[in-house]
């Protein structure tokens, strides 16, 4: 029997979705959008705010910046090829964010979504629970 660490490992919990269009870049194209795995949405949120000290007195400065075009650029496929449409990532990012705020925010939301990362940790269990079947403690 393998090990839980082993079982964790292998676990294939990254969702999915296929057949997406964007036909404002790609008419007739479909897209593979993945959610993204945990480490990658912790580098997310900590590059979101920044904060720095500058020596004049003045204090501490916060700065936020957003990171869509990041985040869309590491999770869009190609669905026919399986491959990354931008595997140059700061190609990716550099090309997206020219593109329409509209679309790579709804891909945002998207990838949030599969992500787990628009759901509450209470939404998280009851999910998680449901996924293993009663009885299951």
């Amino acid at each position: 029997m393998a090990s839980l660490k082993d079982l964790i490992r292998q676990a294939s919990d990254v969702k999915y979705q296929d057949d997406v269009e964007i036909p404002e870049w790609a008419p007739g194209a479909r897209f593979r959008v993945t959610g993204l795995p945990s480490g990658d949405w912790e580098a997310y949120h900590n590059k979101l705010s920044k904060m720095t000290r500058r020596d004049q007195g003045a204090g501490i400065e916060m700065t936020i910046e957003s990171r869509k075009a990041e985040i869309v650029a590491k999770a869009l496929y190609d669905q026919e090829t399986g491959e990354l449409v931008f595997p140059d990532l700061r190609e990716g990012i550099a090309i997206l964010s020219k593109r329409s705020a509209g679309i790579v925010g709804g891909l945002f939301v998207l990838v949030r979504h599969l992500s787990d990362e628009d759901r509450d940790f209470t939404q998280k269990v009851k999910a998680a629970e449901e996924d293993f079947g009663a009885g299951q403690s």
